[in-house]
Parts: C-alpha cells; sequence; structure tokens
C-alpha cells in the first residue's frame, strides 16, 4: 500500500485492508477539545488528478490530556468548504469619539473651565475644574479605524451663578463654547469568502468517568459523496458542545484509488444547525423551512442524507433526547420518505460499562455512539434542469417544562451521473472477524464470518459467488443469492471455516461471477480483516452465575436474564431456562471438541449491575474445576453477553491469557462480601464509606487465585467502595450493605 509523508507515524487505526492504492492524511492529531467551541485545522488532501472509489473518515475519540469528562456531549467534524463566492458587509466609522463614546456632536471649551458654587462651610464662592473630554479624531478615510489625532476639551455652552455675601444667587454668566464638532461616518465594505460547512462525522462521546486516560475508540464514516469539497487545502472543523475537559479527535482520512460506483455532480447543504422545538408551527413555518434546489442539467439521480438528533428532556414529554418520532420527507408537496428517528440498540453499545444513563436509548444516538446518517433516494421525483422544493416535517407532539427540546440537523442534498457499471458487486466491510472498535461487542468469534455486500451496478444483483479463508489457510466457498438493487447493500453470514489456521490472523474475502458473469470492476472484490483468537477453555468447567433483583414477573419472582450455549452449527447445547431473582447458581457443564457461543440475555436490556435501578447487582465468570477463574463477565453489560470461545482445539498454539478481573460478591449483601481475583504480587483492599474515611484495611501476599472474606456486621447499611491496587491495576467498586 502506498502511503503519503504525513500518514508514516500512523497506524492501522480501522485494521481492515482495502485492495488498491491508498492514501492516508491525517488532520488533527490528538487535538484537545476541552470547552464548548471549534477546533479548526488546515490540511492538504490530494488533489482531482485521480479518481477515487472510496473514501473514509476514520475519527479516533480519546480522552483529553488531563482526562475524560463525565458527560455525554455532541461532536461534530465539518470540511470548511470555501464556495468560491464572495459577500461583504457594510461598516461605518465615525469622525470622532468623545471620552471613548460615539456621540451626534460636541460643543467645547480649547480652555479650562470651571464651575462656581457657594461653599456653605466657608460660607465662600468656590470653584472646581468642569468635565474635561479627550477627543479622538479619526481623519483617515483610507484608515478610519485609526486614530489620527487627540484632542482636549472642556465643558461649555453652560451658565456659572453668581452670588452675594450670603450665598444667593444674585446673576449668572453664561460659559460658550469655541468649538463645535458635528458627527459624520465613513462607509465601506469588508468582503470576504462564502463558507458553507459541511457536516462529514457526529460522534456523542461516552459518558467517561470510568474510562482510562489513554482510552480511545474509532468511528469510521464512509464520505465518498463529499469528494468534491475534499479535495487540496481544506480546512477540517472539530466542534466540541462540551462544557468541561475534555476529549480529543484525531481524523485520518483515506483516499482509496479507484472508480466510484457513481460520480457526484454536485452537494449543497439543505438544512444546517441546532433548532429550537418550541412547538410544531413553529419549527416548519420557522425552522425547517422549504427549501428551493436547481438540478443540474447532467444529473439522473438525487440523494438527500439527513442527521438529525433530539436533545433535552426537562419537560412534560422527556423531548427531544428520550422522544421518537418520525420525519417526513415531501419533494414538491409529495411525501416521499417516512424515518423513524431512533436508536433502540443502546444496550449494545460497544463501549460499556459507562457511568451514567448508557444503556437508554434515545433520538437517533447513544453515548459513545455514532448518530445515524439517513439515505433517501428521490431519483424519480427529480427532472434534469429544472428546480424541486424539499421540505422535511416533523411528526407533531406538545410539551411544557423549563427546558426547551431541540434537534441538531444536518441535511444534504447530492446529486449525480448515471452508474458507471452495470454488472458489479463491492465487498463494504468484514463485521465477523474484526479488529474494528464498533464490532468489539461481535467479537473475536471461531463461528459464522459477517460481511456486507453491496450492489456496485446499475443491474439488480441475483446471484454471486464469495470465497473466504485465512490467509495461508485452505479456501471454503459460499454461493450467495438474493435481489439487491444499485447500491443497496446486505449483510451475509458466511458458513462456518473448518478451521482457522494459516500463517496470519487476517480473514479475507473475494467476490466474483456477479450474476454469473465477468464483473465489470474488480479492483472493490477483495477485503482482509485482522482479528484475533478466541479463548480456548476445558473440556468441563463451572459457570458461576448470579442474577440480581430484577424480575420479569413479582409473584413468580422469575429473573430478567438467561444464559444458553449454542454450539458452531446454531444448535442449544445447554439453557439455564428461567431462572429466579436474587440467586446464585453453580453449574458444571462439559463440551466435546468444538467452536461455543455463550449467551446471556438481558429482557429489561439493564444487565445485572447497572447504577440507576434498585435491582442490586449479579455476576457471570467461567471457573476450572478445582482452580482459578477462566474468564469474568462485566455485570453492567446492558442489553446481552455474546461470547464464543473453542473446547478440544485452538485456532492458534499460542496461549490465551487467563482473565485476572477481581469480582466482588453478592452485590447488596447483607453482611459478608468476598473479594476474588488473581494476583502475582501484593495486593491492597482498602475498603471506604462514602464520604472516602478509609474504615479498613487488608493487604494480600500470596501468589495466584484468592478469596478473601470481609465482614460489614459492624457497619450500618448504606454505600461503600472497595478499591483494589496493586503496581499493574487500581479498581474501585461500589457496594451497598442493605
Amino acid at each position: 500500500m502506498k502511503r503519503t509523508l504525513l500518514s508514516l507515524f500512523t497506524t492501522l487505526f480501522c485494521l481492515t485492508l482495502f485492495a488498491g492504492d491508498t492514501t492516508t492524511i491525517r488532520i488533527h492529531d490528538h487535538t484537545d477539545m476541552t470547552w464548548y467551541g471549534n477546533y479548526d485545522e488546515w490540511g492538504e488532501l490530494p488533489d482531482a488528478t485521480k479518481d477515487y472509489r472510496k473514501v473514509y473518515l476514520n475519527y479516533t475519540m480519546g480522552c483529553a490530556t488531563g482526562g475524560c469528562s463525565d458527560w455525554d456531549y455532541t461532536s461534530q467534524i465539518f470540511v470548511r468548504h470555501r464556495t468560491g463566492e464572495i459577500d461583504s458587509t457594510l461598516q461605518t466609522a465615525p469622525l470622532f469619539t468623545v471620552n471613548g463614546t460615539i456621540t451626534d456632536s460636541i460643543h467645547y471649551s480649547s480652555d479650562s473651565t470651571y464651575f462656581h458654587f457657594w461653599d456653605i462651610t466657608t460660607n465662600t464662592i468656590d470653584s472646581i475644574l468642569y468635565t474635561h473630554y479627550e477627543i479622538i479624531e479619526f481623519n483617515d478615510p483610507n484608515n478610519p479605524t485609526i486614530s489620527t489625532d487627540t484632542l482636549s476639551g472642556w465643558m461649555a455652552n453652560y451658565y456659572n451663578m453668581e452670588f452675594d455675601s450670603l450665598g444667593n444667587i444674585i446673576d449668572s454668566n453664561f460659559v460658550s463654547a469655541n468649538a463645535t464638532l458635528y458627527l459624520t461616518n465613513y462607509t465601506w465594505y469588508t468582503v470576504y469568502d462564502v463558507i458553507e460547512n459541511y457536516e462529514l462525522a457526529r460522534v456523542i462521546t461516552p459518558y467517561g468517568s470510568g474510562l482510562a486516560n489513554n482510552w480511545e475508540f474509532t468511528t469510521v464514516f464512509d464520505v465518498t459523496d463529499f469528494i468534491q469539497i475534499l479535495r487540496d487545502s481544506v480546512e477540517i472543523r472539530c466542534h466540541y458542545s462540551g462544557w468541561s475537559s475534555g476529549f480529543s479527535a484525531t481524523l485520518d482520512f483515506e483516499f482509496i484509488e479507484g472508480t466510484p460506483a457513481r460520480d457526484v455532480v454536485r452537494v449543497e447543504n439543505i438544512y444546517s444547525g441546532g433548532y429550537n422545538y418550541t412547538s410544531s408551527s413553529d419549527f416548519e413555518a420557522n425552522k425547517l423551512t422549504p427549501q428551493t434546489k436547481f438540478i443540474e442539467p447532467n444529473s439522473t439521480a438525487a440523494m438527500v442524507k439527513m442527521t438529525t438528533t433530539g436533545h433535552g428532556f426537562d419537560n412534560s414529554a422527556s423531548a427531544a433526547e428520550f422522544k421518537p418520532i418520525d420525519y417526513f420527507v415531501k419533494v414538491d408537496g409529495t411525501l416521499t420518505h417516512t424515518q423513524y428517528n431512533w436508536d433502540e440498540d443502546c444496550g449494545e453499545n460497544p463501549i460499556f460499562p459507562q457511568g451514567g444513563t448508557w444503556i437508554y436509548d434515545r433520538a437517533n444516538w447513544c453515548p459513545g455512539k455514532r448518530a445515524q446518517a439517513f439515505d433517501h433516494d428521490i431519483t424519480t421525483h427529480i427532472t434534469a434542469g429544472d428546480s424541486i422544493e424539499l421540505n422535511i416535517d416533523f411528526q407533531s407532539y406538545s410539551w411544557s417544562g423549563t427546558q426547551t427540546p431541540s434537534y441538531i440537523i444536518e441535511c444534504q442534498l447530492f446529486q449525480y451521473e448515471n452508474a458507471n457499471f452495470s454488472n458489479s458487486v463491492e465487498i463494504i466491510d468484514i463485521i465477523k472477524p474484526s479488529l474494528k472498535d464498533e464490532y468489539s461487542r461481535k467479537n473475536p468469534i471461531c463461528g459464522k464470518p459477517l460481511i456486507t455486500i453491496r450492489n456496485y451496478g446499475s443491474s439488480p444483483l441475483t446471484t454471486l459467488d464469495i470465497e473466504y479463508k485465512v490467509v495461508g489457510g485452505s479456501i471454503h466457498t459460499y454461493s450467495w443469492t438474493g435481489n439487491l438493487a444499485f447500491l443497496e447493500s446486505e449483510d451475509v453470514e458466511l458458513p462456518n471455516l473448518s478451521n482457522w489456521s494459516g500463517s496470519e490472523n487476517t480473514f479475507e474475502v473475494i467476490l466474483s461471477n456477479p450474476n454469473g458473469q465477468v464483473d465489470d470492476y474488480t479492483a472493490n472484490n477483495t477485503m482482509q480483516s485482522e482479528f484475533e483468537n478466541v479463548p480456548e477453555y476445558p473440556e468441563t468447567f463451572a459457570l458461576w452465575f448470579g442474577t440480581n433483583g430484577g424480575v420479569i414477573n413479582t409473584f413468580t419472582q422469575e429473573s430478567e436474564t438467561t444464559w444458553d450455549f449454542y454450539n458452531e452449527s446454531g444448535n442449544l447445547e445447554f439453557t439455564s431456562g428461567s431462572l429466579y431473582g436474587n440467586t446464585q447458581y453453580r453449574d458444571t457443564l462439559t463440551f466435546t471438541a468444538g467452536c461455543y457461543t455463550f449467551v446471556v440475555n438481558d429482557t429489561d436490556e439493564d444487565g445485572l449491575d447497572f447504577w440507576a435501578n434498585n435491582d442490586g447487582g449479579g455476576m457471570v465468570r467461567f471457573r476450572e474445576i478445582g482452580a482459578s477463574w477462566l474468564k469474568s463477565f462485566d455485570a453492567d453489560f446492558g442489553t446481552n453477553i455474546i461470547h464464543q470461545f473453542t473446547v478440544g482445539y485452538a485456532q492458534t498454539t499460542t496461549s490465551v491469557e487467563q482473565n485476572s478481573s477481581w469480582e466482588i460478591y453478592p452485590n447488596p449483601t447483607t453482611k459478608i462480601l468476598t473479594i476474588e481475583g488473581i494476583s502475582n504480587e501484593k495486593t491492597k483492599l482498602t475498603l471506604q464509606d462514602n464520604l472516602g474515611k478509609i474504615i479498613l484495611e487488608r493487604t494480600i501476599t500470596n501468589s495466584g487465585f484468592t478469596s478473601e472474606i470481609i465482614n460489614l456486621e459492624q457497619f450500618e447499611n448504606g454505600i461503600y467502595f472497595i478499591k483494589i491496587s496493586n503496581s499493574k491495576e487500581e479498581i474501585t467498586k461500589k457496594v451497598v450493605k442493605i
């Protein structure tokens, strides 16, 4: 692969390898976003001398230098496009100012003036210096904001009183001005380039209180359709809506040479910004007003791309953050698309656990995840060389409260030429196996690979041959059938690999023979993905499973949480069936050689230990018979746990390191607390009350698996914190005594 000098220092951030020469440019390198505002940086992208079939933006979010923020804030990536248009604003400058203030006129004396008064203490006439003026003149029409002179003047055009010996006013004298200035203004125009901001990516920050300072997470965005404005020198803006430190942004642009599925004719904004939702009528009449757009003579297709996220919930409708609604796309008054603007998978967030309410579904976003961009094809509603009226309406609702709902909306119109190919297919992504951060919940695997294909040609795609393998291993084949229109995509689950052995941990997919014919364009038929191996467990081990107080039936006390084991054919090997709440189970399980999938499901999507409910804490662990823990799962897992492993054969001869997480149970507890884990050095246990006062300390000196019992009977009911620390780790966990 070809790399530019700007990218030599980068690592393989997306861990997916593409066929074709790739140029990678980094703009923003761990830019700290520590307070609300914009962080702008210029970079040099490839020019228009080459064609690129794909452009990806890899947005790596990390903690700021001082650590991650505790809160979920909106971050947006924009390209600040210079449109080539010029505009101007009228500017004015005064001829003079008086004591720093612009006034219509000034009458003054060039000599000092005094104000006379009768001093009742001394019974005599006295005087004081009257008001002094500092008059700054601006007499250069070519530089109207640069001062040219400074004058001194004093108050004039007033009367001084005369007094008799008793202090009575008997006459007056007029103190006249000997100079007068009348205000005039110089005018001129400030000329500037018209800049359009186009959103390339939007990611909501996670609740970062529990994240390590070196935490990073990469989200990949396909920005190919913005190719016309991602050329040459560009200014890239990172916008951060947070009011506290902070997160960092690293942006890597990948330009993959080749021919795109179709050429972009034009891109332009329809709506861009934040909009308060006071009422439906105001929103439609004053915020999302109809927009007229011209369709270019060479345009044969068009698409509306819409990204909107709802924010605010301190009102009767919990809107807009927790308000599931539709929006409606209309072209020339005709409804073309209805879109449900909601993310229902927050409980499967790949960044977990988090502080805060990370599992709650929201208006098209989850803490730590991308906001979904929805593509709406309007090709059948356009006519080349004519105009269309575009309008987007939101589902109406009413609210009351103190916090006004709001929506961040970025909406663009893309126009295209005809498809460049008739019969072609593209490999879009490898979901499993993969090292991509976004797919971390689904990996590693020993079972069925999962890929995404897309029809790259104008003819419907109905059949396809797929070859796949571990590089250096045996080839597997799969014949896909379906019906995909131009640019439609589909996730395809492939049959199991017979083995995962190869010369390296790289999975490869090759597509061929779309519709039983030679592919018109083969540069995008191959993709590779690096992967890691699943753990290898003994044929017999124990499952330790503790349910919490979350139940689906208060009468039967049936737990929300269940577990299952599936073999590589997808058949059920072991199942928990219905479990009781607040109960600990120990099951000894024996497996034959093969690949297995362990699945834990929680119907309330709040795992076995979530701070914002009253369910208490549970546990999920594998333990080797008569030995130490094989695997400890985080109880704050949201919707599910999906974990694959092998028994009887390993994917590699490399041994898998055992998990050394510490477990504390039961939690909550009435008296006894058990702390178990693995350590090869001296480890200190500290118990603190909810004010941070140390109330108990203990030191563990033995090596390997250890189990410590702490009796909390002497302490009052309430919240406590256990701190486990050694030279390699420092863990703090909340404990509740009831």
